[in-house]
C-alpha cells in the first residue's frame, strides 16, 4: 500500500526555484565585518520597490551593482 503525497509533503521536498536579479545596493541594513553576513536593500530595474537581500558579502558598499542568484523566501517576522 502506498501513501499519497500531500501538498505539504510536496512543498517540503521541493527544491527552490533559483532566479537571478541585477541591481544597485541602495543601503546596508546590517553588515558583520567578521562573518560577512549582510542584510541590504537593492534597487533592481524590474521593480519600483527595494528588494531586501540577505547573504554573505565581503566588502559590500552602497552604490555597488550586483548580480545575484538565489531564491525568494518570506520571513515570518520581517
Amino acid at each position: 500500500m502506498s501513501t499519497p503525497i500531500t501538498p505539504v509533503t510536496q512543498q517540503l521536498n521541493a527544491t527552490p526555484h533559483y532566479e537571478t536579479i541585477t541591481g544597485v545596493v541602495e543601503r546596508l541594513t546590517f553588515h558583520s565585518e567578521e562573518s560577512g553576513y549582510t542584510v541590504a536593500r537593492l534597487k533592481s530595474s524590474r521593480s519600483t520597490d527595494l528588494t531586501t537581500i540577505v547573504g554573505s558579502f565581503a566588502n559590500i558598499q552602497p552604490g555597488q551593482t550586483l548580480q545575484l542568484t538565489g531564491f525568494w523566501r518570506e520571513h515570518p517576522q520581517y
